[in-house]
């Protein structure tokens, strides 16, 4: 259960789960959260509530038939839609597919289910279509749409909904919760710089601090401390392919952004506590040039997201050329 494995989640399932045990649930709840703060877990655990057709209690009971069907991916009224393989949106036909079938009678005599992952993706013509059956919900039917809190979904629907976003927890609560998870290797520091840099969300910390994933950062930081001086950028090219180079970019402006805190005196708001010699090489560019190399890297990094078509590998030997005339021009 989720709440042995992410105590975080405990209080905000509380809140929702009191709802459903009262049967005083909104047909259609938006959640939204932090990428890696444990939202599919969540998510299921509600719906498994909401279909478990015995528990008196805020847990499903995970032993009448209709939570055995849950838990074996087998359940006739639970839909889950999100964005078909190979497509970036989800379709008018998928929801108009689902609202056909909610209007049915329930096969199991309980609670109909719809899960909506990653909301934001539905076309304006299946927000729309979406919107007819919120305004008119069938009896015992309830969705629960999710996506990023940074997403954006159409007004029109928010407002048939109750909003609810997933909180992180606290720094201290996920530094302790990595240390559980066996990641004694790493100093507080370490883990305090992953969870930063993953918005204090703790299962992205967890995929950061992955070996490998780790010291893929830790050899980009090195690969820095040596070329910066060198005003070397392009040597970069060489250590790394091009699908990693948008993480690249995350951390070397997480880098960039932690330099200008430390020329600001403000060091207890730096994110990459365990590579302070290298913030320190980076504060001695100028104001001007710090903010130019950070503009110039989020940009590659927008058009890579957002423009297909792209040649990514001239996207990047231009940022690292460019980044090298940054860093000699006079300021």
């Amino acid at each position: 259960m989720i709440l042995n494995d992410y105590p975080w989640l405990s209080l905000p399932y509380q809140q929702l789960a009191t709802g459903i045990m009262h049967k005083r649930a909104h047909h259609a709840l938006l959640i939204n959260y932090v990428q890696g703060s444990g939202e599919d877990e969540f998510v299921s655990t509600l719906v498994n509530r909401l279909l478990c057709q015995s528990s008196p209690q805020l847990e499903p009971c995970l032993k009448c038939h209709s939570c055995q069907l849950f838990l074996s991916h087998h359940h006739p009224d639970y839909y889950v839609i999100t964005n078909e393989q190979g497509k970036q949106s989800i379709g008018i036909d998928q929801i108009r597919n689902i609202s056909s079938k909610i209007y049915e009678k329930s096969q199991q005599g309980g609670n109909k289910v719809i899960w909506i992952k990653r909301a934001a993706l539905m076309t304006e013509a299946a927000a729309n279509a979406l919107l007819k059956t919120l305004e008119e919900p069938p009896e015992n039917t309830y969705f629960i749409l999710s996506d990023e809190h940074n997403s954006q979904l159409l007004p029109t629907i928010h407002s048939r909904c109750f909003s609810y976003f997933l909180p992180v927890p606290k720094l201290e609560q996920s530094i302790e919760w990595l240390k559980s998870e066996q990641n004694q290797q790493y100093s507080d520091n370490e883990l305090a710089s992953a969870l930063l840099l993953s918005e204090n969300a703790p299962l992205k910390a967890a995929a950061l601090l992955a070996p490998e994933k780790w010291q893929q950062r830790k050899a980009f930081c090195d690969q820095l401390l040596e070329l910066v001086p060198q005003n070397n950028y392009w040597q970069l090219a060489k250590t790394f392919d091009n699908e990693d180079f948008i993480e690249r970019i995350v951390w070397f402006c997480a880098l960039l952004s932690d330099a200008l805190k430390a020329k600001q005196k403000v060091g207890h708001f730096i994110v990459n506590r365990d590579q302070v010699p290298l913030i320190r090489l980076l504060a001695t560019k100028s104001n001007e040039k710090i903010s130019a190399l950070y503009h110039l890297w989020l940009q590659a990094r927008n058009q890579l997201l957002t423009i297909t078509g792209l040649n990514k590998e001239l996207i990047i030997y231009n940022v690292l050329a460019q980044s090298e005339l940054i860093s000699e021009t006079k300021s």
